[in-house]
C-alpha cells in the first residue's frame, strides 16, 4: 500500500488516531514532522514538511479552509485549532456499512453531531421538497453530510453526501421488511390492506409475498408498476398512522417511521415519473401522428408548435432533448440501401421534414394543386404573345416547353420544384416504395425514372395552344385574316431569294393557274407524291407500313366498342380530312410540302370543333398526319 502524502488524508488519519475531530495545529505539525522523517525514503515529497513545518502546514490548511474542507480557529490559550468534519463523515459512513450487514441498527440522527458542528458541512434536505431532486441531479461526495428533515416531529436523520436516495430507499425497504417479520405485524397490515381494498385480496397477498421474498423484484416493481404504487401508498399510510400517534418512540420505531417516510416519498416520485413518462410517450406518438397530417411537410418552427387534440402544445409534454432525439433518430439512415423514416429537403434555405411514406401523396397533391396555376400562367403568357402575332420556342419545341414549365414551377410552386429535385426522390422507386397514389393510378415514375414535369402536371403543349387560341378574337383563327393582320403588324424582314428558288416558285405558281396543261398538272402530282413518299419514310418505322400505322393509331383514338359506331366515327373523320385536303390541294406546292407543312395541316384539322371532342389527341394527330400522306400518295 502506498504511503499517504496528501495533507487532507493525513488529517483524517490523525483525527482517527486521537478519536477527536478537533486537533491542535502545533501537535499535528510535530506528528507530521516525525511522519515525514519516517517515510521520507518511500515518499520523497514529504521533505517539504521537515523545515518550518508550522508555516508550510498553515498555508496548506488555509487553502483547504477556503475550499470548505475544514475550519480553523483559536482557543482561549491562543493555540491554533483545526476542526476536521471528515472525522464525523467517516464515522457516519462506517455506520451505513454496518447497516448493510445489520438492518436493525437505527439510522444515524442529527442529534449525534456536536452542537458546534459547522453548518457549512451539513446540508439541510427537506424530504418533501429536496430529497427527490437529488435522485437525478444531486452531487455525490463525502465532503459533507446531509440532514434529512421530515414533515412532522420525526427526528431528522443524517447520511453522507455520497449515499444516494436509491440507497436510502433500499435500506428503508429492508427496515419495513424487518418490521413485517416481527410478531404478527404482517397479518395485521395485510388485514387492514384487504379491508381498505375489497376485491383485491389476492393482489395484496401477492405484493406482500413478493416484497418479503424477492426484494430486488419488489424494488423494480415499485419503480415501474402502476398497481404497486397504490399498494405502497396504503402500506406506508397504515404504518405511519399507527406510530405517529406515539409520544415516546424507541430508536427502532423512529427508524421505522423514517423508513416509511422515505419509501412513501420515493413511491410518489416514481409514480409521478411514470405518469410523466406516459405523458411523454403519448406526446411523442401524437408527434408522429402530426407528421401524417396535411400539408405533410413541416419546418422546425412549426414542429415546435404542434399540439394535441385538446390544443395543448406537445412541447412541454416532452422536453427539447426528446424532440431533438426524435428528429435525429428518424432522420438517421435505416441501412445501407434504405432511406430514413423522416426525410429532409430545402426550400429557399429553409429545412423541411417529411415522412418517407408521405412523399408520393404529397407529390400527387402538389402536382394537382400546381397544374391549374402553371397552366393559367402559360395560357396568359401565350395569349399576350399570340395577340401580338408572335410566337416563342416553347410553342413549337418540346424541350423549350419543358424548360418553361420548370421555370414557372420554381417560382409558382417552390415546394414541388424542391421536392422533385431532392436527392431522395429517385431512390423511392429503387427502394420499392409504391409510386402511385390515386384511384386512376397517377404515375410518377417510368421504369425507375421520374416522368417529365409536363407529364406530372398533365400539361400538353398542343392543348395549351388550342386553349389559348380559343381566347383570342375570332379573326386570329381565320388563316387569311390573321395572315394579313400579321403581315401589317410584324416587322418585315427581307430575305434574298436565290434565282433558282424564284424560278421554282414561278413554275409551281404556273401549275396552279386555270390554264394549266394536263402535263403540267401531272408533273405537279408526281412531285407531290415524291415529297409525300419522303415524309412517309420519316413517319413510318422500319418494318411497318403506312396502313399498319394507320390501324394502330385508329385503335388508340377510336375506342368505341360498338363496331357500327366505330366505323361511322372513322368515316366522319376521314371525310373531314378528305374535304379539307380537296379544298387546299391547289395551294400545296411540292417544294414546301414537308413534315412541318403536314404537321401544320394536321394541327389545323385537329383544332376544329368537330375533332376537339376526341379525347386521345396525340393518337388523333398521328392518325391525321398519316392519312394526309396517304391521300397525297393516292392522287391520280
Amino acid at each position: 500500500m502506498a504511503t499517504p502524502t496528501d495533507l487532507s488524508v493525513l488529517l483524517r488519519l490523525y483525527t482517527a488516531k486521537l478519536n477527536s475531530p478537533t486537533i491542535i495545529l502545533q501537535d499535528f505539525c510535530d506528528y507530521l514532522q516525525k511522519y515525514a522523517r519516517h517515510y521520507l525514503q518511500e515518499a520523497p515529497e514529504l521533505v517539504m514538511y521537515l523545515d518550518d513545518t508550522f508555516a508550510v502546514v498553515l498555508r496548506e490548511l488555509e487553502k483547504l479552509a477556503e475550499a470548505a474542507k475544514l475550519s480553523l480557529s483559536t482557543d482561549v490559550k491562543g493555540r491554533k485549532l483545526v476542526f476536521v468534519p471528515q472525522f464525523y463523515i467517516d464515522r457516519i459512513l462506517q455506520r451505513y456499512k454496518e447497516l448493510d450487514e445489520r438492518i436493525e441498527i437505527p439510522f444515524p440522527l442529527a442529534s449525534e453531531l456536536p452542537q458546534n458542528y459547522p453548518p457549512a458541512f451539513l446540508n439541510q434536505v427537506y424530504i418533501a421538497t429536496d430529497f427527490t431532486d437529488k435522485i437525478d441531479g444531486g452531487e455525490r461526495s463525502n465532503a459533507w453530510l446531509n440532514q434529512l428533515i421530515f414533515p412532522d416531529d420525526t427526528a431528522p436523520m443524517i447520511y453522507p453526501g455520497s449515499v444516494s436516495p436509491e440507497k436510502l430507499l433500499d435500506l428503508a425497504l429492508s427496515k419495513i421488511r424487518l418490521f413485517l417479520r416481527k410478531d404478527e405485524s404482517r397479518d395485521y397490515v395485510q388485514k387492514r390492506l384487504m379491508i381498505a381494498n375489497p376485491g383485491k385480496e389476492l393482489s395484496i397477498k401477492n405484493h406482500l409475498v413478493q416484497f418479503q421474498t424477492r426484494p430486488s423484484e419488489s424494488l423494480s416493481a415499485m419503480k415501474h408498476s402502476g398497481e404497486t404504487f397504490t399498494f405502497w401508498s396504503y402500506l406506508c399510510s397504515f404504518i405511519r398512522q399507527d406510530y405517529v400517534k406515539k409520544t415516546e418512540k424507541t430508536p427502532e420505531e423512529t427508524a421505522l417511521l423514517q423508513a416509511v417516510f422515505i419509501a412513501e416519498f420515493m413511491n410518489n416520485y416514481y409514480k409521478s415519473k411514470a405518469q410523466q413518462d406516459l405523458q411523454r410517450e403519448t406526446a411523442l406518438k401524437n408527434l408522429e401522428l402530426a407528421f401524417q397530417k396535411p400539408p405533410f411537410f413541416f419546418d422546425m418552427e412549426t414542429i415546435t408548435r404542434f399540439s394535441d387534440s385538446r390544443g395543448v402544445p406537445l412541447l412541454g409534454q416532452y422536453r427539447d432533448t426528446d424532440l431533438e432525439y426524435f428528429i435525429k433518430e428518424r432522420t438517421a439512415e435505416a441501412g445501407l440501401n434504405s432511406l430514413p423514416v423522416l426525410l429532409v429537403f430545402r426550400v429557399n434555405n429553409n429545412r423541411y421534414f417529411l415522412l418517407k411514406e408521405k412523399v408520393i401523396p404529397l407529390l400527387v397533391m402538389l402536382c394537382n394543386d400546381s397544374r391549374r396555376i402553371i397552366k393559367d400562367a402559360i395560357t396568359k403568357d401565350w395569349y399576350q404573345i399570340m395577340k401580338s402575332y408572335d410566337q416563342e420556342d416553347a410553342m413549337k419545341n418540346g424541350q423549350a416547353f419543358e424548360k418553361k414549365i420548370d421555370t414557372l414551377c420554381k417560382s409558382l410552386s417552390p415546394v414541388l420544384h424542391a421536392l422533385l429535385n431532392a436527392s431522395f426522390v429517385p431512390l423511392l422507386a429503387l427502394e420499392g416504395v409504391p409510386t402511385t397514389d390515386s384511384p386512376n393510378g397517377f404515375k410518377l415514375f417510368d421504369h425507375g425514372r421520374l416522368l417529365p414535369l409536363s407529364d406530372l402536371l398533365m400539361l400538353n403543349r398542343q392543348e395549351l395552344l388550342t386553349d389559348t387560341r380559343i381566347l383570342l378574337p375570332f379573326w386570329y383563327t381565320v388563316p387569311i385574316i390573321s395572315s394579313l393582320l400579321a403581315f401589317f403588324h410584324r416587322p418585315r424582314v427581307k430575305k434574298p431569294k436565290p434565282a433558282a428558288q424564284e424560278n421554282t416558285q414561278k413554275t409551281e405558281e404556273s401549275i396552279q393557274t386555270p390554264g394549266d396543261s394536263h402535263d403540267a398538272k401531272e408533273k405537279k402530282r408526281e412531285e407531290l407524291k415524291k415529297a409525300a413518299k419522303n415524309i412517309e419514310r420519316k413517319l413510318v418505322p422500319e418494318g411497318s407500313t403506312l396502313e399498319g400505322e394507320l390501324r394502330t393509331q385508329l385503335d388508340l383514338w377510336n375506342r368505341n366498342l360498338d363496331p357500327k359506331m366505330k366505323d361511322n366515327l372513322t368515316e366522319d373523320v376521314n371525310s373531314l380530312i378528305r374535304d379539307y385536303i380537296r379544298r387546299i390541294i391547289r395551294t400545296i406546292r411540292a417544294s414546301t410540302f414537308d413534315r412541318a407543312r403536314v404537321d401544320n395541316l394536321t394541327e389545323t384539322l385537329v383544332d376544329t370543333p368537330s375533332l376537339m371532342k376526341i379525347k386521345n389527341r396525340d393518337a388523333l394527330l398521328a392518325y391525321v398526319r398519316l392519312y394526309i400522306v396517304k391521300l397525297i400518295l393516292g392522287l391520280g
